[in-house]
């Protein structure tokens, strides 16, 4: 997930989670750092001016940039890719009005505009398919971090419908299904790191779905954020490595609800069970949060990323890992929590998920950290 925000005379911020949340990418009026979420320091520094979107693909050396439009070099209708190791521009895309979101993944690379969106192959950069979309202001889209077996991307439709597509054709971009999966205006949605799950949530900000899209049938998993509305400002799914999946939603309340996708302790659990085999009735009753997260900071947008991880920063095995909750503020701060996870044993007797702070540090400006 990426977040753009205003800050004021100084401009624009903006920073997203590579897709497995082992760095993240900033993008200001300077231009773009790369910070490591393992070592907590800036590893990259490009002083390239202003830009507005910077993406990363995984932990390579492939960063694609759009411009913020001061100077004429970087103009918002170019979309750039840099290879970091070299500096070198590898291509420059240009687009009839301005890049609002970039998504990318080892086999595509998308472009998304107001009303359309391009799709290419990475490594020849040959456009696909060229999507037209409702009017998307935000750029919003969702393209899977996998790309084998599936390579799906998702768009916003009319109303409150969503269109999924299968790109994983050399030659062409198809349309797979289109859910119906909110009454109001789909506002953000995520993949799981598989491809198997889509979640999405609507402008009104109360209730999210979980939709199991490779099903056959139209089906979606309830979660229930809150009565108040509130701007739900990012999606995102635990590893599937976990024994227990969560779901996080992170909003504008300054907060991130925790949901479990698999537990014996809810209603629903056996809806739960089910959707991760794609095969799901709608729940009856949204779930309730398995925890809250309340940042530090003021009320403001965020975005998150659970990251599993043993202790040494290698391949997780059961017993010896690390559940962290990484969160990016609007304010350029980054937190870190940890997630202490019931066994299954201990999930049965309703025991919960624990959290605690574990460190804060600043992407913007000079480096400060401050420790609970």
């Amino acid at each position: 997930m990426a977040l753009s925000a205003d800050l004021g005379a100084a401009g624009s911020f903006y920073v997203s989670f590579n897709q497995d949340a082992s760095c993240c990418s900033i993008a200001d009026f300077r231009g773009i750092r790369i910070w490591n979420l393992v070592t907590h320091e800036t590893c990259l520094d490009l002083p390239l001016g202003a830009i507005s979107i910077a993406r990363m693909l995984f932990c390579t050396s492939l960063v694609a940039f759009v411009g913020a439009g001061e100077q004429p070099h970087l103009t918002p209708r170019k979309l750039s890719l840099l290879n970091t190791h070299s500096n070198a521009i590898i291509q420059n895309l240009s687009f009839p009005s301005s890049v609002l979101g970039v998504h990318l993944n080892r086999k595509r690379l998308v472009a998304v505009l107001e009303r359309r969106a391009f799709v290419y192959d990475l490594e020849s950069l040959q456009l696909l398919g060229t999507l037209d979309t409702p009017a998307n202001p935000r750029g919003l889209a969702a393209l899977t971090t996998c790309s084998e077996p599936c390579c799906l991307l998702a768009l916003p439709a009319l109303g409150g419908a969503v269109r999924v597509y299968d790109a994983a054709k050399s030659s062409s971009v198809d349309v797979l299904c289109e859910l119906e999966a909110h009454k109001s205006l789909v506002s953000v949605m995520a993949w799981d790191d598989d491809g198997a799950l889509l979640s999405t949530a609507s402008r009104k900000g109360t209730v999210v779905r979980v939709h199991a899209v490779r099903s056959s049938e139209d089906k979606a998993l309830e979660f229930r954020r809150g009565s108040t509305p509130a701007t739900i400002t990012c999606l995102a799914f635990s590893p599937s490595s976990m024994h227990s999946r969560l779901l996080c939603v992170a909003s504008d309340h300054g907060t991130v609800h925790i949901f479990g996708l698999q537990t014996g302790r809810h209603p629903a659990s056996k809806a739960a069970q089910s959707l991760l085999s794609t095969v799901m009735p709608r729940a009856l009753e949204p779930q309730r949060p398995l925890a809250t997260v309340r940042l530090p900071a003021r009320a403001q947008a965020v975005i998150c990323a659970v990251v599993h991880e043993s202790q040494d920063g290698g391949s997780s095995e059961a017993g010896q890992a690390q559940t962290r909750l990484v969160v990016a503020t609007g304010q350029g701060l980054l937190y870190s929590f940890r997630l202490d996870l019931p066994a299954p044993e201990a999930e049965q007797r309703g025991e919960g998920l624990q959290h605690s702070l574990e460190g804060e540090w600043r992407l913007l400006g000079p480096p400060a950290k401050s420790q609970p």
